[in-house]
């Protein structure tokens, strides 16, 4: 970053031209020869009229230009090392050469509605899931006309990258501007099309997958605290698990139950799963008694976060039982709900945990099992946390001989 940062502050003090020149606008570098080493930094600057210059859209200085020998002089308060001068070795419509103190810069005319066109042909624009980096879960947004979007999840922790992209048909590459750690420069691009593409980084390959959000995968729930009425009691004889003996019943042929834990990404608006929930059961049908261990399963480690149990006093009156009963909430009513475990016909709950929004698909002949699960929250600051968790398979017991 620091040598790159010098090429920066150098480059800029070699790039002041008069106002009436041929060199007001962006531009971009795209090569810079210094103390016998090529780069190849890809920064963007941009030459004002009024003689104001800027550097990755930071206002700088002022720029003068001497036009009977080519010089030109920068003159900025916010950094001393842009003082300075340089000279104009080339300068067309589409191309910049200068020069200061024995390093050569090399420029192209950045010219947005050309980029914007070639963006849009280039069939990139969308979200795609990135596999090849060190996390578990990686997404690249590519927007129209020029932004792009990284964002990187895993092991607790989550990085948020951005920047402009341009994609370069002759050389079939994609040329990265910003301040990313794994996406700068000029990255080759190969086996495009509609659902997938490679990037060659050196020494690494990132392959990507189109993302695309199923129908029923984010539903934001608008409802809060005050569209339930005070005083009106939900009607429990519409609730599908009321009787706690066929539940035992029914538990005691499973053995576990998966679903995917889904947190929204709220500027790709997509769900990064980065790990799976698995509940096992274990079912007394004497005492009676029913218990959920929950393990949460990733990449790299399998490990049990909580127990719940239900039986003689415990949880008798929890009629959501394995999760927690919401209140105040209502009950939308049934509808067929499909999910990577099956087709389900479920009894909806809309309810508060606090100040928690959840809803519950409730599956009607598989008293304890949720197709699907929503918890909203915002907090006081305005950080959303959305979750989802989706069933995935159901596993019967194994059968007695």
């Amino acid at each position: 970053m620091k040598h790159i940062f010098v090429i920066l502050l150098l480059s800029i003090t070699s790039v002041l031209v008069a106002q009436n020149s041929k060199l007001p606008g962006i531009w971009l570098m795209t090569r810079a020869d210094m103390h016998g080493e090529t780069r190849h930094p890809y920064q963007l600057f941009e030459f004002r009229d009024d003689g104001t210059f800027l550097a990755m859209d930071m206002k700088m200085g002022t720029w003068k230009y001497r036009q009977n020998d080519q010089h030109i002089f920068l003159k900025s308060r916010r950094n001393k090392d842009f003082n300075g001068e340089g000279r104009v070795q080339k300068l067309t419509a589409d191309t910049l050469i200068m020069e200061k103190d024995g390093s050569t810069f090399y420029y192209r005319r950045f010219c947005p509605q050309k980029i914007a066109q070639a963006n849009r042909a280039s069939h990139l624009i969308g979200k795609w899931r990135l596999s090849g980096t060190e996390y578990p879960f990686a997404v690249l947004q590519f927007r129209a006309p020029d932004a792009f979007t990284l964002i990187r999840s895993g092991n607790g922790e989550t990085s948020q990258e951005s920047g402009t992209w341009l994609f370069d048909p002759k050389e079939n590459a994609v040329i990265f501007i910003g301040f990313s750690h794994l996406l700068r420069g000029k990255i080759p691009l190969s086996h495009l099309n509609t659902t997938g593409f490679t990037l060659q980084l050196p020494g690494q390959t990132l392959k990507a997958q189109v993302l695309k959000n199923k129908s029923n995968a984010i539903e934001r729930l608008t409802f809060s605290e005050d569209d339930f009425p005070e005083e009106a009691e939900p009607d429990q004889s519409r609730l599908p698990w009321r009787d706690f003996e066929t539940m035992v019943d029914v538990l005691q042929k499973v053995a576990s139950l998966q679903y995917d834990f889904g947190e929204l990404v709220s500027d790709l608006n997509t769900l990064k799963q980065t790990h799976s929930i698995l509940y096992k059961l274990k079912v007394d049908a004497e005492k009676p008694g029913v218990s959920f261990s929950y393990l949460t399963v990733s990449s790299n480690d399998t490990s049990q976060f909580a127990e719940r149990y239900k039986g003689g006093l415990s949880e008798r009156y929890n009629v959501f039982f394995p999760q927690k009963e919401p209140w105040p909430y209502r009950i939308k009513g049934v509808e067929s709900l499909t999910v990577p475990a099956g087709t389900f016909a479920c009894t909806v709950i809309e309810g508060m945990d606090g100040d928690k929004k959840i809803k519950y698909w409730m599956i009607n002949d598989w008293p304890g099992v949720y197709a699907k699960i929503i918890k909203e929250e915002v907090a006081p600051f305005g950080k959303l946390t959305y979750h989802v968790q989706e069933l995935m398979k159901i596993q019967s017991q194994p059968k007695k001989e």
